[in-house]
């Protein structure tokens, strides 16, 4: 009977192997999971620099506030927190976690969205506890929305570590380079952006791995470069094994760019080692986030890693579906999120 038994799982074990399935994680495997999310600020804040008058800039900027309202942020929270509740990973990289302010023009702001708080309120409601870890904010912008209000946004990128889960070291840092303009009607605006990074414990176990999050300047391939450059020096540093995750705004078939700079230099794309290089696209949806079908085509959101430390096990996207709007029919971000399992060699 031993022997049966014996042949019978060995059969078994073929069988999966042929199939491509993945054995179960063997007791006393060290694996983490984690989730890189762009939740969309909720504007097109684009067509700001657009503008050629004074007048016209403060018209530009009452549209993208009445767009912040109507893309609606707390019920795209509680999407996102249902979705997050399907995959729990214990650290999750947030980009474009925005601040919103708004009051008259000659008196106090006060908080209209705060993306975090929501989002933590909605993950709470939904059993979920996250703490924020780490925190970038990498600017405001306060502008006149019309002749008696104005509104400021304030961007941010966060990491979000379950609770229970050891951490250490939380640092968050802006880059060097920075992206600036000036308007033909001579006012300058400045784009800071920056990184966080925390070192968080595997649960019962004593290793440690640095997790990081980013979201690199769009647009303009110089700044963005030179900032996936800093990123990847920084994280050299590091005494533990690196996830680097987030927004990177590069594409895999970029010859030059943040991709390259993180995978020629020893780092895996988790997607690309699970998938292979088709699919897994994460950009973009309309502004208004009502667009039907999805207009996901562009693969610009990565979780990267470092082989000789972790193994990526597992990938795939979240917020990517219909089923995934919310009852208004809003896609919960403009972009997909990304969750991967990583296991500790």
């Amino acid at each position: 009977m031993a022997r049966r038994w014996a042949a019978l799982l060995v059969a078994v074990g073929l069988v999966a192997a042929a199939l491509g399935l993945a054995a179960p994680a063997q007791a006393g495997t060290r694996q983490l999971k984690v989730a890189t999310y762009n939740i969309y600020l909720g504007a097109d804040l684009a067509p700001l620099a657009l503008a050629q008058t004074p007048q016209e800039l403060v018209a530009r900027a009452g549209i993208a506030y009445d767009q912040v309202v109507a893309t609606d942020f707390p019920s795209r929270a509680r999407a996102i927190s249902r979705l997050l509740r399907n995959e729990r990973p214990e650290v999750v990289g947030l980009q474009e976690v925005a601040l919103w302010r708004k009051g008259p023009l000659s008196g106090p702001l006060h908080t209209t969205y705060d993306f975090l708080d929501i989002l933590l309120r909605e993950l709470r409601k939904a059993g979920l506890h996250y703490r924020a870890a780490a925190v970038d904010t990498t600017g405001t912008i306060t502008l006149p929305i019309s002749a008696t209000e104005r509104a400021s946004f304030t961007n941010r990128d966060a990491i979000l570590v379950e609770d229970g889960l050891p951490v250490t070291n939380a640092q968050s840092h802006l880059y060097a380079a920075k992206f600036s303009f000036t308007t033909p009607f001579g006012v300058t605006f400045t784009f800071p952006r920056g990184w966080s990074a925390v070192d968080v414990a595997l649960k019962g176990k004593p290793a440690r791995v640095r997790v990081a999050t980013t979201h690199l300047q769009p647009g303009v391939p110089p700044i963005r470069n030179a900032q996936g450059q800093e990123l990847y020096a920084a994280l050299a540093q590091s005494p533990y094994p690196v996830t680097a995750l987030g927004d990177f705004n590069t594409l895999p078939t970029e010859a030059t760019g943040p991709y390259r700079t993180f995978t020629n230099g020893g780092y895996h794309d988790a997607w690309l080692t699970t998938h292979g290089p088709g699919g897994g696209f994460t950009a973009l949806q309309d502004p208004d986030l009502r667009n039907l079908p999805s207009k996901l085509s562009a693969r610009i959101d990565y979780v990267f890693y470092q082989p000789a430390h972790l193994s990526a096990v597992s990938a795939h996207l979240i917020g990517d579906k219909v089923r995934d709007r919310t009852p208004t029919g809003l896609w919960p971000s403009d972009h997909a999120g990304l969750v991967v399992g990583l296991r500790l060699q």
